[in-house]
Order: structure tokens, then C-alpha cells, then sequence
């Protein structure tokens, strides 16, 4: 009799989670294509939404150390490296292929930031509440781009809500290396106290 197959403790089907949390948060299909289809818009601004989200960035000193040199100035090389990859996200994010890689990648990116390399270990994990407020300033920026830049504002403020959706999904992946979950075993029902229970 051939053994079942099981998945090995410990490993974590991202794509699964992925799906389930743009249905927790009640991301449509429809959504998702609205999104996508406002992607030209986005990208077309792309360099002026990633130098915003690192400008933001830079104003708090212990966000802005992550970025400085030994003595003391803005990595430049290092700061361009960033947008670089904050565009790949904005187009991976425009596409949001659930299915492939990109629910690993984001993982990945939230290792690298919760578990620094060895290069930069001295300076420790970019706080959680960093990845926390870049995606809310994120929000804010593409709701604000969406409303200035397409011409139907029922279609603006639709496609906000799809892409708030669809970051608050992401969010979830990108804080997992931060938090540590212990699952529990389901429960009976608990019986009702004596109070509410009927005479």
C-alpha cells in the first residue's frame, strides 16, 4: 500500500496562505484585474512613488541608519539598489500571480529584513513596524496618485480599495518571519455558564 503523502512540519504552503488571506480580506477576482489594469498608471509614476517611500524613510533616524554609510552620509548605491527592487515589487504586485513564486519572494524579502545578512548583522532586524508603515505610506501614496490621475473617481476610489486589499494580503507574508505562531488544536464548543444557560 503506498504511503501517504504529508507535508513535512515545519513547512508552510505560501501560496495556499496567500489565497486564503485575499479571501479573509474579501479580494475579488475582479479586484485583482482592477488592479492590474491600472498598472501602466502606477508604473508610470513608479519613480516618483519609490523616491517618496524612501525620502519618508530617510526623515526617521532609526529607519535612516539602515542606509548610511561608516561615516555617517546616505548610501547612495545602496538606496538606489532599493528602488530598483521596490519597482520590482510594484510590478509584481500589479500582476499578483498567487500561484508562482511571488508569495515565496515576498517571504524571502521579509527573512532578509527580520534576519540581516552577515554584512550588516551589527545593525540588527529592520523593525516590524517599518514594513508596517512603508505599506501604509504606500497606500496612501497610490490612493492619492489613483484619485489625481483617472478621470472616473467611483473608478479611483474602487480601485484604491482593491489595491489596500491586496497590500494588507501581502503585509501578512511580509511580517511572517517576525512572528512566530502557535498553532492550536480545535476546541468543542465551550458549555454555556450557569447564567445563560436556560432555567
Amino acid at each position: 500500500m503506498e504511503e501517504e503523502k504529508r507535508p513535512m512540519p515545519g513547512l508552510v504552503d505560501w501560496s495556499a496562505r496567500m489565497q486564503e488571506m485575499a479571501q479573509f480580506v474579501g479580494l475579488s477576482p475582479e479586484e485583482v484585474e482592477l488592479v492590474r489594469s491600472t498598472g501602466p498608471l502606477v508604473l508610470a509614476h513608479a519613480e516618483a512613488l519609490t523616491s517618496a517611500v524612501y525620502e519618508h524613510f530617510l526623515q526617521f533616524p532609526e529607519a535612516r541608519r539602515f542606509f548610511l554609510t561608516e561615516d555617517g552620509q546616505v548610501d547612495q548605491e545602496r538606496l538606489a539598489r532599493r528602488k530598483h527592487s521596490l519597482v520590482w515589487w510594484l510590478r509584481n504586485s500589479i500582476e499578483f500571480k498567487v500561484a508562482e513564486e511571488f508569495p515565496v519572494q515576498l517571504v524571502a524579502t521579509a527573512v532578509v529584513h527580520s534576519h540581516p545578512p552577515t554584512h550588516r548583522a551589527h545593525l540588527g532586524s529592520v523593525p516590524a513596524r517599518y514594513m508596517i508603515g512603508t505599506i501604509s505610506f504606500a497606500q496612501t501614496a497610490l490612493a492619492q496618485l489613483l484619485r489625481q490621475e483617472m478621470p472616473d473617481p467611483g473608478l479611483a476610489w474602487r480601485a484604491a480599495v482593491a489595491w489596500n486589499k491586496m497590500l494588507m494580503v501581502q503585509l501578512d507574508l511580509l511580517l511572517a518571519s517576525y512572528v512566530t505562531e502557535q498553532p492550536t488544536a480545535p476546541t468543542a464548543t465551550p458549555h454555556l455558564e450557569r447564567s445563560e444557560q436556560t432555567p
